[in-house]
């Protein structure tokens, strides 16, 4: 990693700015599964299996600034005017499979694995975004404040497409009310602002043009693609916000925000048909829908040698879907499609089983859903057959489980402080939401769970309200394949203390006016104090849109704790 600036003051209210920073990574893998390994994961080889893999990775970053700040007479002007380029490359190469039967024993390279279950891996991709951008705010009075700025975009995504580039613009205005009329006392200040922003965003590369992906199973080049679309514009969204600001008895802060956005030119793949030269057809529509609200409220006071800061937030909002694909004609048949439900495809490996994310206008983008149940009657009761046995059937329609987004988010931040010692807390809680859990279903499978355990000692399952049935049996039809996401979804909703800190700073007279020194202890994710899933529902796996509340044998969330010493001459 290096990076490097320069600035020059050309007069006292205009300066130039320059900066570069380059990050490079190179990783190199190796894998070693001895002759004694289980052939399962050995792909079938009782000689061992053996991975190499190298990668690069680089990114590089630099822009020009050019900043005014100059006050004339009532007016203020800030002002930035710039370039950037960013860059980013990554390559990867690598061989694994198994040990050829007539090869040595644990002699690890890639000249010795089996040609027919050897598996090559080479990808390699560049990104590159030009950019010139511009921002100015202007103030009145200090009462009155106009923002505006703009930004167009060189996208390497955007190669092929009639849109070489996307400007993106914001204005913002915001009034300091209590610079502009007289208040009641109580009232130390009060800013009312408003603002409208559009984002715009590339999407994925290689879709402008055909390119074929390599089936490492069967050693070849598949033989179809994605249809090549002509005409694809950046995703764009577009947000309002209103807020407010206030100081009331000196010691009091509210702060209080209202967003609205809409989002449009969606690129993602409906599964409309395509002509046998093409495996999938992208296409650029949809318009989703988000809403909330964000607020504050802080105090601080002092009493002598005794101070305390405490603030709360709270932040909520609403995903809604209003329109997938609408009056769409296909570039092939001339066809006009809409498509108002559309399921994700999901990999069952990867621990979704009979779940699977469907989106629906009017519902979320989080919603989670299943076709499987346990088989019941007309009044929704299970069916236990004569020999105690229940039945799992796919075909039950679709079962909506709950959305893996949260209703609300609060935090709750207190700092005390007295003659030096300084103690604090945070406690998070995260309301509404689903998670659904694999690794419950696995443990439960092969009997190794509280839950499980706690079934055996009952003497079974209880079912209906009325009865119970063998555990074993029961759960080798709930809990098999990842598990029935009915009986393993669970409610996200979890309460902690997410920080707690204690310390203390040895005042600068007692080491002779050299320095000051601060030590602390620091523990953080320290105790889960309401949870019902069984694993930490704001842990994730992946940053995947389509992966959040998914639990497929996760690392668990951790606790840290960290001692500190900061010294200030």
């Amino acid at each position: 990693m290096a990076s490097a600036g320069l600035s020059y003051q050309i007069l006292d209210w205009l300066n130039v700015a320059g900066r570069v920073r380059i990050d490079n990574t190179h990783s190199e893998y190796e894998g070693k599964l001895y002759a004694s390994t289980s052939t399962t994961l050995t792909d079938g080889s009782t000689q061992g299996h053996y991975t190499v893999n190298n990668g690069q990775y680089s990114q590089t970053y630099a822009d020009v600034l050019v900043n005014i700040n100059k006050r004339i007479q009532d007016f203020t002007i800030v002002a930035n005017i710039g370039a950037s380029y960013s860059g980013v490359t990554s390559k990867e190469l690598g061989y694994a499979g198994p040990i050829r039967d007539t090869g040595i024993p644990n002699l690890f390279n890639v000249y010795d694995l089996d040609n027919a279950k050897k598996r090559a891996t080479q990808v390699g991709w560049r990104e590159a975004t030009e950019s010139v951008f511009a921002s100015a705010e202007v103030g009145w009075k200090s009462m009155l404040y106009l923002t505006l700025t703009g930004r167009n975009d060189w996208a390497s995504q955007l190669t092929n497409s009639p849109q070489a580039s996307f400007f993106y613009p914001s204005v913002g205005l915001s009034a300091v009310i209590s610079e502009m009329v007289k208040l009641p006392e109580w009232i130390d200040y009060l800013k009312v602002r408003g603002s409208f922003s559009s984002v715009g965003t590339p999407y994925p590369r290689f879709l402008t043009y055909p390119t074929y992906a390599y089936d490492a199973n069967k050693q070849d080049w598949k033989s179809q693609t994605h249809y090549p679309i002509g005409k694809l514009y950046p995703e764009r969204t577009d947000s309002w916000e209103i807020g407010l600001d206030a100081t009331l008895w000196k010691d009091l802060k509210v702060s209080g925000s209202f967003y609205y956005a809409n989002t449009y030119n969606q690129t993602f793949d409906p599964q409309l048909p395509v002509s046998s030269g093409y495996d999938k057809l992208y296409v650029q529509t949809g318009y989703v829908r988000n809403y909330g609200f964000e607020a504050m409220l802080s105090y601080g006071h002092r009493w002598g040698d005794f101070g305390w800061d405490s603030s709360f937030t709270f932040s909520t909002n609403k995903n809604e879907i209003v329109e997938l694909v609408k009056d769409y004609i296909h570039p092939e048949s001339g066809k006009t499609y809409n498509v108002d439900k559309l399921e994700l495809k999901t990999d069952e490996g990867r621990g979704f089983g009979k779940a699977k994310f469907i989106l629906k206008e009017g519902g979320t983008l989080g919603d989670l859903y299943t076709h499987a149940d346990l088989k019941r009657d007309i009044n929704g009761n299970v069916l236990v057959d004569n020999d105690g046995n229940v039945t799992a059937i796919d075909n039950a329609g679709d079962i909506k489980l709950g959305s893996v987004l949260p209703k609300a988010n609060l935090a709750w931040n207190n700092s005390f402080s007295y003659k030096g010692v300084n103690v604090g807390f945070l406690l998070t809680a995260r309301l509404g939401g689903i998670a659904y859990s694999a690794t419950q279903a696995y443990l439960d499978l092969y009997g190794v769970s509280e839950t499980s355990a706690a079934a055996r000692d009952a003497g079974g399952v209880w079912i209906n309200g009325r009865s119970r049935v063998n555990p074993q049996g029961f759960y080798s039809v709930v809990a098999s394949q990842s598990g029935l996401p009915t009986y393993y979804t669970y409610s996200a909703t979890n309460l902690r203390l997410q920080e707690a800190r204690i310390g203390y700073t040895i005042p600068r007279r007692w080491l002779g006016n050299v320095c000051d020194v601060n030590v602390s202890l620091v523990g953080k994710n320290l105790w889960m104090i309401y949870c019902k899933a069984p694993f930490d529902p704001e842990a994730v796996a992946t940053t995947n849109n389509y992966y959040q509340g998914i639990d497929y044998f996760m690392m668990p969330s951790t606790r840290n704790i960290g001692f500190n010493i900061k010294i200030n001459f």
